[in-house]
This record gives C-alpha cells, structure tokens and sequence, in this order.
C-alpha cells in the first residue's frame, strides 16, 4: 500500500476532490492516506501555495487550473509526478533527469462532485424531467483569469434581452447565493439554458462548468477549451459571433431546444481509466 500525506491537512476541499481522484485505488486498498507524522510515502502538493519538500519524502503536484493562471511555485522537475487537468508549457519543467516527463492528465469534471461521475449521469434522465421555470442562469464569484471579463459581457448581452438569474457573488441579481454540490444540478434544472465560460483558454483546459449544465438538463452557453471534446449540437458556442441568435431561435422552437438539450456532451465521457493507468504506472507498479 502506497502511504500518502497532505502538505495542507487542513485543505479540506483539496482533500475531498483529491480523495475522489484517488477512491478506486483508496477503495482497493492500493493507497492509504495519513498524517504526515506518520511516516507516508508520497505527499500531495497543491498548486495553490508554496510548500516545503521534506527530506526523503517524494512530493507530487496536483492542481486543477490553468497553468499559465496559476503557475507552479517550483520547477516541476522537483516533483515524483505532476498531475493536471491540462499539460503544463514545458518552460515550467526546469532542468532535471532525462526521460520522460512524469506529468499524469486528469479529468476534473469527473471528480468535482463527491458522487461517482457514473452515477451523475444516471441521474441526468431525472433531471431532465425537471419543470422549466426559469430561461437562463449564471453563477461566477470570481473575475480571475482572461476570460473573466468576457464571462460578464456575456452575461450582459444575453440579459438585455431576456432576463438572467445571477446567483454567485458577481453581478448577483437573485439576492441569494446557489447552492453547492449535488443541489446544484438540482438549481440549474429548473432552467433552460446556462451561462458557463471557462474562466480562461488554454489547450486541454476543461473543468466541470459545461458538464454540470448537461447533467441539469440544462443547454450550456459555453466558451473554452472543451469544444473539442464536445458534441457542438449539445451547446451554445458563445464565441460564435451569431450566438445570441442561436439561443433566440433555440427559444423560439421547442422541439429543437428538447432534442439539443437531450444530446450527450461529450463525444466520449470523462473517465478516470486513463489517469488510474498512467498514476499506477508511474507510482504505484
């Protein structure tokens, strides 16, 4: 059993979308968490503050951001392995051994949640049975990255003409905050379509933000990394320049709306396969 540690044990988000990374191994017994005074094997690092690199005590990187937003602390050759949701630029490796980078790929969607992602998808069907009492909703808290300012325009854009429920910290207009976890897909059912920009572009960059409209039933309003991955007919492309159109016909053809907002988003769903294949390689085989 691989031994690992926290260099935040008080990080308790980290440590819970990092627990559902690591459950299938966690699960079967290949990896066991403990306190770092309990001699672990391997610490996990966070990319969101410096931290220290004991002596005789692997460290590996995990960050769930973009990295040019959010650029590591150290040279990532320092580190047993970096885990991201997209590839790091390569000026950020540093100098190091020859061979392969240890870089393992992961999909955030997949673990943002605390319910398996197989068993948020069985529950779209229900979801989509929802009533539709609202046209369209928008839940940002924060104006970091180089997509932040567009985020709000395009809430601007769509709002003037037909009424948007704001319900994070930026531009608020309900009066109230929307729920966290599970109760979110809950919240976004109620409505038609969704508002859900990446925060920033970077290659391979997708969080949760498009996956979580789907799995409401609701049709995401999306700019960003993931059109690749996506089916193009289960959205609405906001960096296309007749966009507003598009939801306007959307809107204006009930039929239409209900077969696009049915379609799957992904062209292949996200799965941890991958990342299990390519962690166990590297640090549990």
């Amino acid at each position: 059993m691989l031994r690992v540690c926290y260099a935040e044990e008080k990080d308790r988000d980290f440590i819970r979308w990092t627990g559902n990374l690591l459950r299938g191994f966690i699960d079967a017994g290949r990896i066991g968490v403990v306190r770092q005074r309990d001699r672990p094997d391997l610490m996990l690092a966070s990319i969101w503050r410096p931290h220290k690199f004991p002596d005789g005590l692997p460290v590996a990187l995990v960050s769930n951001e973009n990295w040019q937003l959010y650029p590591p602390h150290f040279r990532l050759r320092r580190y047993q392995a970096v885990i991201g949701v997209c590839p790091p630029p390569q000026y950020y490796w540093g100098d190091g051994p020859e061979g392969p980078l240890p870089f393992i790929q992961y999909p955030y969607e997949a673990v943002h949640f605390n319910e398996p992602i197989a068993a948020l998808f069985a529950q779209r069907e229900a979801r989509l049975q929802v009533p539709k009492t609202g046209f369209c909703c928008f839940v940002v808290s924060n104006t970091v990255g180089n997509m932040a300012q567009r985020r709000l325009e395009i809430f601007q854009r769509v709002d003037a003409w037909q009424r948007v429920d704001s319900a994070g910290a930026q531009l608020n207009n309900t009066g109230y905050r929307a729920p966290r976890g599970v109760a979110f897909l809950d919240w976004i059912a109620r409505y038609r379509f969704m508002i859900c920009l990446e925060n920033s572009q970077a290659p391979g960059y997708v969080t949760e933000k498009a996956l979580q409209a789907s799995l409401a039933g609701a049709v995401p309003i999306y700019e960003g990394g993931g059109l690749a991955q996506f089916n193009r007919e289960a959205l609405v492309d906001a960096a296309a320049p007749d966009f507003l159109a598009e939801l306007q016909r959307l809107e204006a053809d009930a039929a239409e709306y209900e077969r696009r907002r049915r379609l799957e988003l992904y062209v292949r769903r996200p799965s941890l396969q991958d990342f299990e294949a390519r962690f166990a390689a590297l640090l549990l085989d």
